[in-house]
């Protein structure tokens, strides 16, 4: 790895991932770029890192490597939305924090098909609770909470992350690891292995305190396997999410169903009391989400490819069939929740996998805000609001239930006899 250390320690610093591209890719390796921008700086106006990275193979294991030029000063940009006045197009004011969470995951999409290209040789890590996870994970976790410390104004990112440095750490996968330290200093700037492993935790919230919430590649079997997955990311005050953003680097655009493997992808954002939106792969808003009340046709149920995470399909699916015809959109990760936010599904339902079981809020905090927003009904199985001030979990719901409005009348009443087998 060639590296002008001093430059690339002051980068880790004060510079935070802008924007990442791919030059260009052949069957034995992967190249980009990058640029290193400082905090509201435009990376398309000059200043900066400038500086590749390289994905070779070697007997099949890819190493990195990252060539960073020298820091240059940059320029003074007028503050200004993400759309001019004069564009009829519906803007997000840059100051924001929607429009900062929305540039901390613009470059966790390119970033993701190249992980899932260059690094898909590299088994998993599997979890204490049998999950997979990949480096691809370790590595965009880092990359999303150094664009939200980068624009943090006392540096500071409290966070409820699914991946742990601790597991990486203690894994007994030093190939793994190794991986994702050189990948995060190639992507990032040079730092020692604690920092870089650092990066991936954020900081453990105070009491009370606002906070962010990640979930670095949701849909890890449909990233592993090219379908669907999505990056998302989500900040909660109190017991609410307030702002939710979801990075989509296979899915097209509204109306659009198939896998996209070559990108570029799209960006989903919403936040209270601003709109949800339809970005692309730039964090440009595209249009502004505005859900429809259900029109009485037969429900698009958007559900998972992977079933065992619907609790007990069996039961589930007659609850639905008695609502009467329904057709089925099957999609991994919280893009679901994007289709119904969009106006391409009607019904997320997500069940507990048994008894006692809580889900996770890094599962479902950007998807369920954004269709929120959007205009969706949003409840638990017994027709209660998500609360999310329980930690990591949403220990105080029982499932999830997301509807076009008006639709939830007749499904919460199918759902009752399983919801009534879990206490309320």
């Amino acid at each position: 790895m060639v590296i002008k250390q001093p430059a690339c320690q002051s980068v880790g610093r004060q510079f935070g991932v802008q924007w990442v591209d791919f030059l260009s890719h052949s069957v034995s390796s992967w190249r980009g770029s990058a640029v290193l921008a400082a905090p509201g700086a435009d990376a398309g106006h000059g200043g900066g890192c400038r500086g590749s990275f390289t994905v070779d193979f070697h007997a099949g294991v890819p190493r990195w490597s990252s060539t960073l030029g020298s820091v240059s000063p940059m320029p003074s940009v007028p503050d200004r939305s993400m759309h001019s006045s004069s564009d009829p197009m519906p803007h997000i004011p840059s100051d924001s924090l929607l429009a900062t969470a929305i540039a901390a995951v613009v470059p966790a999409l390119p970033a993701a098909r190249l992980l899932g290209e260059t690094l898909a040789s590299v088994p998993p890590i599997q979890k204490g609770d049998g999950s997979p996870v990949t480096a691809a994970d370790y590595v965009l976790q880092a990359l999303v909470v150094a664009g939200l410390r980068a624009r943090s104004a006392d540096g500071r990112v409290p966070l409820f992350g699914e991946e742990h440095a601790d597991v990486l750490a203690t894994s007994g996968r030093p190939d793994v690891e190794r991986l994702v330290v050189d990948a995060i200093r190639s992507m990032l700037g040079w730092c020692d292995r604690a920092a870089a492993l650092r990066m991936i935790d954020g900081d453990a919230p105070r009491a009370g305190e606002p906070h962010w919430t990640i979930d670095p590649i949701d849909g890890t079997k449909g990233f592993l396997l090219g379908m669907q997955c999505s990056v998302c990311l989500a900040r909660i005050e109190g017991s609410r999410t307030t702002l939710g953003v979801l990075g989509c680097p296979r899915m097209g655009s509204r109306g659009d169903m198939a896998v996209h493997t070559g990108g570029p992808g799209v960006i989903y954002a919403a936040a209270r009391g601003t709109g949800a939106f339809e970005c692309d792969a730039s964090g440009k808003v595209q249009s502004r989400l505005t859900l429809h009340a259900w029109n009485g046709s037969a429900p698009r149920w958007a559900r998972s490819l992977n079933r065992s995470k619907s609790a007990v399909p069996s039961r589930l699916e007659p609850c639905i069939a008695a609502l009467g015809p329904f057709t089925n959109q099957e999609m991994d990760s919280q893009c679901k929740y994007a289709l119904l936010a969009r106006g391409d599904a009607d019904l997320v339902i997500r069940m507990p996998r048994a008894p006692g079981h809580s889900e996770c809020i890094w599962d479902h905090a950007s998807g369920t805000l954004i269709a929120e927003v959007a205009g969706a009904c949003i409840t638990d199985a017994h027709g209660r609001e998500l609360d999310f001030s329980h930690g990591e979990t949403l220990a105080a719901n029982v499932g999830i239930v997301c509807t076009a409005r008006g639709l939830e009348a007749r499904v919460l009443p199918a759902l009752a006899a399983l919801a009534g087998a879990v206490p309320a």
